[in-house]
């Protein structure tokens, strides 16, 4: 008797991007994780408004992360968003 033929799961090649993409991920950060700051916390750091905070993000000027209907920020990337900014 011969094996049944196995037919291919489509979400196997999209459950592997996946997969690859966050291998991806941790290779770049070095240490394998980046610490997502809350709006306060990024205010804090910056020493701005909140509402500067919100303001930028609303308007695509810093980079936001997205979880759920969470907004959390990576403070290299922003700092690195606005030494671009700054330069001409």
């Amino acid at each position: 008797m011969s094996e049944p033929v196995k037919n291919p799961n489509p979400f196997d090649a999209l459950l592997e991007s996946f997969r690859q993409i966050v291998r991806e991920e941790i290779r770049s950060n070095g240490n394998g994780s980046k610490e997502l700051l809350e709006p306060e916390e990024l205010a804090r750091v910056l020493k701005v408004p909140v509402s500067w905070v919100y303001e930028q993000s609303r308007q695509g000027q810093i980079p936001t992360h997205r979880i759920g209907r969470y907004i959390r920020f990576d403070l290299a990337d922003v700092l690195d968003s606005q030494k671009r900014k700054d330069t001409p």
